[in-house]
């Protein structure tokens, strides 16, 4: 044999094996109920109420329309839905009742609309958790849903489309809470959260613009109640409007039963070098904000900064400039540091 044909095995022994790892990266087993599955395709009509589906790792590039209620979706380490959509909405479109999803990672999400999302709901109680959206035109949405969007230990990241019209996530429901969750670096005008719902709760989270070309940090379109609470809220210096949060600012904004405002015990940075303004609102019942620590300039500090601690800059709270931020893990810590460190800011 001569060192040729030793050479071209070798080369087609590689291109075999380079093919293998391919092919093993891109398969997966798709199970419901016990019972295995080459595709989501092949084990949609398996998938009945009360179904539990698990994903084995791997690149998923076809999404899924299920009707079913009651199901779980559950994603091993490692399950990627990129580019993947169903019916011009998103990877997974559901519309079954009291869904759960766990552990999936979703990218390069687009659809003709504009608004091509991980995850499109519309039936009625979704949990969420363990997601990793980025990369695409959208996060999460929901049609006018009943029931709750509960969003936990969760990453939105770089998601936005149509000059602020696609948003990190979209929710329409009576409540919408988001815990132990980022949203960063949100792009075209987008708002890391656009709700219509009844009653928002954010906690235990990071909002940040980051450098991203974000409107608003939370938009609440219609009223209702708000309550962000032990939370890290960070302005960027791209960020198109000069507010974090809005609240009832559509010009036929709904009314409902509650319409209050509650800010508790957030570390908020305001590093846009334009004007910054906390929050944006036409009326509400009640507004409450305290405990709350304002690193930055902001407009309106008569209003915005009694029961609440200001420091005009990083460095006046002794903290690194521009990008730092604090793991959420790591709040309380440095609110307690600034507070000991810092020279505060008295109207």
């Amino acid at each position: 044999m001569t060192l040729r044909n030793l050479t071209s095995i070798g080369f087609v022994g590689l291109l075999l094996l380079s093919n293998l790892f391919a092919a093993h990266s891109y398969a997966k087993q798709v199970f419901v109920d016990g019972q295995s599955f080459s595709s989501l395709a092949e084990a949609k009509p398996a998938i009945k109420d009360g179904s539990r589906i698990y994903l084995e790792k791997g690149v998923y590039t076809q999404g899924v329309y299920l009707t079913a209620s009651n199901i779980s979706i559950l994603g091993e380490p490692g399950v990627v839905f990129d580019g993947a959509t169903t019916d011009g909405k998103a990877a997974l479109v559901l519309t079954g009742n009291d869904v759960v999803v766990e552990s999936i990672e979703c990218k390069n999400i687009a659809v003709r609309a504009g608004n091509g999302a991980c995850i499109r709901f519309e039936g009625e109680n979704i949990t969420i958790r363990d997601l990793y959206a980025h990369d695409s035109q959208s996060g999460v949405m929901t049609s006018r849903v009943k029931g709750f969007v509960h969003i936990e230990f969760s990453k939105f990241e770089r998601l936005g489309n149509r000059d602020g019209y696609s948003h990190g996530m979209y929710i329409i429901a009576d409540e919408l809470i988001v815990r132990y969750s980022q949203i960063l670096s949100t792009k075209s005008q987008g708002s890391g959260i656009k709700s219509r719902s009844k009653k928002v709760v954010v906690e235990k989270s990071l909002l940040a613009s980051l450098d991203g070309v974000d409107s608003r940090l939370i938009d609440m379109a219609e009223y209702g109640e708000l309550i962000v609470r032990d939370s890290i809220l960070q302005q960027g210096d791209n960020s198109s409007n000069s507010q974090l949060i809005a609240y009832g600012l559509e010009k036929k904004a709904r009314k409902f039963a509650i319409n209050r405002i509650e800010l508790r015990n957030n570390l908020i940075f305001f590093d846009r070098t334009r004007p910054n303004v906390l929050i944006s609102k036409r009326l509400d019942d009640g507004f409450v904000s305290s405990g709350n620590m304002f690193i930055g300039d902001l407009n309106h500090p008569d209003q915005m900064v009694p029961y609440n601690e200001w420091f005009l800059s990083r460095q006046d709270a002794k903290l690194e400039p521009y990008p730092y931020l604090p793991k959420i893990s790591e709040r309380e810590k440095v609110m307690t540091f600034v507070r000991v460190a810092g020279s505060q800011k008295n109207l």
